[in-house]
């Protein structure tokens, strides 16, 4: 397996099985620069194919310029190759590209994590939460669920949000995020408190983290909290009890919550809309869900012998062989699942939904009613490939998808649709648990979707959240963003 993801802290990718394709004709040859032996070097081999693969291969400046070779490290270059990109308002726009050591594949394409499986954050400068717990999970398994205080780390009760670099702040970061083991106290939320040892330990990733059907007067709303984008044999079952419940329960309408969902794979993310999408789609493959495109040079075949000669491991093909096949093969078609047969839908996104969650949104909006409510999205309409280079995987953004109506450019984040909203209402409550019609995401997408704030019940008061008063999370962003191909149907 070859891959195209990321995760937060990283940046975004994907990972392909491989396709095959027929030999094009390339274009001549390009004079590798060499070391004192007369042989390529690794910077070479980095720099061609970032150049041959890169969406925006048009500012990347030649060889010659750009000398790939006074460069002391692979990471140096690849941040200034990165670097060249700027949009209209002449900032970085590639925030997306990295090189990872190979630890990105196995959480998305095996669905396995090796964590404590639990996500917090401050809810306001003194009150720390768990937001959310992977079932089955070092914290699963001692109990520890969405809502719960944390109201003091390795024994000390001293939690107070003092900045995002501040010592506290990095003290909780890094007992929690990085570190093989920790003592959490916990208050719950019927008051009484536990204090529990996590172990990091490797656990099957269930991406449903809830849900439920919401009667809500005369409608029957479905209400899906999707975590990550696990490759389709992991999470289908997982997903398929879900919308089974949906149908038997006869939903009229369906709440998405995306809010924590980096992405994932892509073949997945197909699953989910056609489960979603309304019936008049079909399910012959006849109806356009979205398309891919490349630079100028790929769909045109031509690019460097580096990538016409680099193979794909496991593979009699190089990478050259794929992108010939992906650029000959860039249409992607509905197939509808299942009975559900809705005309509207709700998302509910924020900073950490990208990617894989993205392109479900984006790839709806042609075919039925779409809102989104929460908080503006990453804002990643793009892919990579993890290419192996000098003991690196290599992501540098080379697809760019877009939906049937040719929409695709929402790099600075797709926008809620319900805005502007009251500044109480901008917020998530991390006090509120999975379902609750008094969590201030979940109570927007219904009102989105038109359901009358009496038929919603009295809304309790909630606290400020913090984020209002810092650049988004203290806590250190770690979900998964990308977009991974785990298809053996696209091997041709």
């Amino acid at each position: 397996m070859f891959t195209i993801c990321r995760k937060t802290a990283w940046a975004a990718a994907i990972c392909l099985f491989i396709l095959g394709a027929c030999k094009k004709d390339h274009g001549p040859d390009i004079t590798p620069i060499t070391d004192d032996t007369g042989k390529p070097t690794v910077n070479d081999s980095m720099y061609f194919i970032f150049k041959d693969e890169y969406l925006w291969n048009d500012v990347i400046p030649d060889s010659a310029t750009f000398k790939p070779n006074s460069y002391s490290n692979l990471n140096d270059m690849f941040n200034a190759l990165i670097s060249y990109k700027r949009n209209a308002r002449g900032e970085y726009m590639d925030k997306y590209g990295f090189l990872d050591n190979g630890a990105v594949a196995g959480e998305i394409g095996e669905g396995i994590a090796g964590d404590f499986g639990l996500e917090i954050d401050y809810n306001t400068a003194n009150d720390l939460r768990v937001i959310y717990v992977y079932e089955g999970s070092p914290a699963y398994q001692q109990g520890i669920r969405r809502t719960w205080q944390i109201t003091a780390i390795n024994g000390n009760s001293n939690l107070t949000y003092d900045g995002s670099q501040g010592v506290n702040v990095t003290r909780i970061r890094n007992a929690v995020y990085y570190s093989d083991n920790v003592t959490l106290t916990l208050k719950k939320p019927d008051g009484n408190s536990t204090t529990v040892t996590l172990n990091t330990a490797s656990y099957n990733i269930n991406p449903v983290l809830h849900y439920s059907t919401l009667n809500l007067g005369s409608r029957k709303v479905g209400y899906l909290v999707f975590n990550t984008f696990i490759a389709l044999d992991k999470a289908q079952p997982k997903i398929d009890a879900a919308f089974d419940k949906f149908i038997s329960d006869g939903i009229t309408d369906l709440v998405v919550d995306f809010r924590y969902n980096g992405g994932g794979s892509v073949e997945t993310a197909e699953y989910l809309a056609n489960l979603i999408a309304p019936a008049a789609v079909g399910s012959g493959k006849t109806t356009l869900m979205y398309k891919e495109t490349f630079n100028a040079d790929l769909t045109n075949h031509q690019y460097s012998r580096y990538l016409a000669n680099k193979k794909v491991p496991g593979y009699n093909l190089s990478w050259g062989d794929v992108f010939d096949d992906w650029v000959d093969n860039p249409d992607f078609y509905f197939d509808k699942q299942k009975s559900l047969d809705i005309s509207s839908v709700a998302f509910i996104g924020s900073y950490s939904t990208a990617s894989a969650s993205e392109l479900v949104i984006n790839i709806l909006q042609p075919y039925m009613n779409v809102e989104l409510v929460g908080d503006t999205t990453y804002g990643k309409p793009v892919g990579f490939v993890g290419i192996t280079i000098g003991g690196y995987d290599m992501y540098a953004v080379s697809i760019w998808s877009k939906n049937a109506q040719n929409n695709g450019d929402y790099f600075d984040g797709m926008f809620p649709t319900d805005a502007p909203v009251a500044d109480n209402e901008r917020y998530e409550d991390y006090s509120k648990d999975w379902g609750s019609t008094s969590e201030i995401y979940l109570r927007r997408a219904l009102r989105a979707l038109g359901i009358p704030e009496s038929e919603l019940g009295r809304r309790a008061p909630g606290t400020e959240s913090l984020r209002k008063l810092m650049n988004r999370n203290p806590m250190p962003d770690l979900h998964f963003k990308g977009m991974i191909e785990t298809r053996r149907s696209r091997l041709r």
